[in-house]
């Protein structure tokens, strides 16, 4: 196998807010492997307030275990390196072979704003044919989160969902406070609220509602305090933060034993990681829910032409899109 690698830096159209920090761009490294005709990508981007390591990190940990053919210990890097092998061999088990897993998977609409913003964005269309939205909560003040969230449930349709998204910013009687005061019905989740996983079950017995687990699957957490708790039915799995494929199969399968549910998503990486992710979760057998790979839409350019949406299905092409970009050996490849 020949290795080489790409410097990409993509523009938001606005900031992208992680915690207290706010984005502006989104750099990255993609991984070329070359196996004889093959060639398959792999995209390493870690993203401050989600991963611990910095892209420099992940770039020695990569060229490293390119160097000692053993995988990276860093998960962007893991998961980069193992998307480039797997993809130039055509692995039919991550849904990278012939025949398609799937011509299209079911995504969510992915907002972040306030009220105005949501106006804004229903009028431009982009809640249109979605059956679910994700709504970004916790961040600011209750009264305003309530007042977005019931905007977007006045605008759409009856049927859809909506799942909110707390990135563990909230206490439980504040968690408890804001979620008393939606219709419960059209709740689909509440993906990590709390600062306290361990109130979690307590949070959706007082509030009826079900709760999901994202950041606990990375963060050190004993899973079997959250894995299948009552109340707790849903597992977001973000695969750059895990790190190979076989490790984001294992966590798949871990939530079937448990009986959780499993929903995947990005950690907001290129158009490239969302597609392959789009055949991964139809592979992996969870293509039956609406995944979060709605993000393309945040950034001003891509690496490569986002897939196709229409009616809350994003299209699964019958080839992986090949990025443009600069390659050079992995060997003499730097940061600019």
């Amino acid at each position: 196998m020949k290795f080489d690698l790409a410097y990409f830096a993509l523009p938001f159209k606005k900031p992208y807010i992680v915690g207290s920090t706010s984005v502006q761009v989104r750099e990255g490294i993609m991984v070329r492997c070359t196996q004889g005709a093959r060639v398959g990508y792999g995209e390493i981007a870690p993203l401050v307030g989600f991963h611990r390591e910095s892209l420099a990190d992940a770039l020695a940990a990569v060229k490293e275990a390119i160097e000692k053919h053993s995988t990276p210990m860093l998960p962007s890097a893991a998961f980069g390196l193992s998307c480039a092998v797997e993809t130039s061999a055509a692995n039919k088990r991550f849904g990278f072979g012939d025949p398609l897993p799937a011509t299209s998977v079911g995504i969510n609409a992915f907002f972040s704003g306030g009220a105005r913003d949501a106006k804004d964005a229903f009028t431009a269309g982009a809640f249109e044919g979605f059956k679910t939205i994700k709504i970004k909560i916790g961040r600011g003040k209750p009264v305003d989160d309530l007042r977005t969230i019931n905007t977007i449930l006045s605008l759409v349709n009856e049927d859809v969902r909506i799942r909110l998204d707390g990135n563990r910013m909230m206490t439980l009687d504040a968690a408890q406070r804001l979620l008393s005061r939606l219709d419960a019905s059209r709740i689909e989740y509440v993906e990590e609220p709390l600062k306290n996983h361990a109130d979690l079950s307590e949070l959706s017995r007082r509030v009826g509602v079900v709760m999901a687990i994202d950041e606990s699957l990375h963060l050190g957490v004993d899973l079997e305090e959250v894995l299948g708790a009552p109340g707790v039915e849903v597992q977001v799995v973000k695969p750059s933060l895990l790190g190979a494929l076989e490790e984001v199969e294992s966590v798949v399968t871990q939530g079937r034993i448990f009986g959780v549910e499993t929903v995947l998503s990005t950690a907001v990486e290129s158009s490239y990681t969302i597609a392959l992710v789009a055949r991964m979760a139809t592979a992996l057998g969870v293509g039956d829910r609406d995944h979060g790979l709605g993000t393309a839409g945040l950034f001003a350019s891509d690496i490569v032409e986002p897939a196709r949406i229409i009616e809350g299905q994003m299209a699964i092409s019958a080839t992986l899109p090949v990025p443009q970009l600069d390659f050079a050996p992995a060997k003499t490849f730097e940061l600019p």
